[in-house]
């Protein structure tokens, strides 16, 4: 499974990256929506974690672009408390949402319901 992972925060990216990889992904990591958009033009992706904030730019505005695009699933991710994000990030398409800091264990749940996903999607 391919991952993009899109966060402003390079350390944070890094860790999530090698968290991911434990996990069995191929992972991308990009600081900005141009760079995330570059990733998703050249290289297959099947799943994108995308933080809120990025600096100045909105990772929520972003992910209103990626769904009216047909993009792979997005799980959006926060410092912030999932209830504040949540339901804007849920109402504009995203296919969940992680809490930082979060661990393996959320991130696995998050990887396998993409997993899932694909798999209702392709018919196997």
């Amino acid at each position: 499974m391919n991952i993009l992972i899109v966060d402003d925060h390079p350390n944070l990216a890094r860790v999530t990256s090698l968290a991911l990889r434990t996990l069995g992904c191929l992972t991308f990591t990009a600081g900005t929506t141009a760079a995330a958009t570059h990733l998703l033009n050249t290289e297959k992706v099947d799943g994108i974690l995308l933080d809120v904030n990025l600096g100045a730019e909105s990772g929520l505005e972003f992910l209103s672009q990626l769904v009216a695009e047909g993009r792979p699933p997005v799980i959006m991710f926060t410092a912030q408390t999932e209830d504040e994000i949540a339901a804007e990030a849920l109402s504009r398409g995203a296919f969940g949402c992680l809490v930082k800091p979060f661990n393996l264990e959320d991130l696995g749940r998050q990887v396998k319901r993409i997993e899932e996903r694909q798999r209702d999607r392709s018919g196997v």
